[in-house]
């Protein structure tokens, strides 16, 4: 919550378009349980964000939403999200363990190029039931055919 004029409070849902764009000072980012998107271009290009943690709540995450992040090592993709935008992990080249908990991502709701760039040798681990299809649908989606799958 953030507070505003006349001592009104207003509950922050969402993180704008280029909010932390090209924003080199940023090194870590929790994203809390109020927010429900991630904006395009939001941490574009942020090069020295290492650590994020997205809240419980994150239903999309925009268009080149970590475009070229180069540092981030991991990410977990809480059971809430049901769309990533085309390019939302591109060129996140050191990207080598990412969790996906949702089961709601298809074809339609990954965007081209999501995980394109990330660590050739990345280790996705994703949700039992979804093991075959999400495997199929991100390396489609631009993720190393060296890329591991695991339930």
């Amino acid at each position: 919550t953030v507070p505003g004029d006349n001592g009104i409070t207003y509950k922050v849902t969402s993180i704008a378009a280029g909010t932390f764009k090209n924003n080199k000072k940023l090194k870590s980012i929790v994203i809390g349980d109020n927010i429900t998107s991630i904006g395009d271009s939001a941490f574009y290009g942020c090069t020295n964000l290492q650590t994020v943690v997205i809240g419980k709540n994150v239903k999309t995450i925009s268009a080149k939403a970590f475009y070229k992040c180069t540092k981030i090592k991991k990410i977990v993709i809480p059971a809430s999200v049901n769309k990533i935008g085309k390019q939302a992990f591109f060129g996140c080249k050191k990207l080598k363990s990412i969790t996906i908990k949702t089961t709601k991502l298809t074809n339609k709701k990954v965007g081209a190029k999501a995980f394109k760039g990330t660590h050739k040798k990345a280790t996705f681990k994703v949700p039992k039931k979804k093991l075959s299809a999400y495997k199929k649908l991100l390396k489609s989606k631009g993720a190393s055919s060296k890329a591991k799958f695991k339930k």
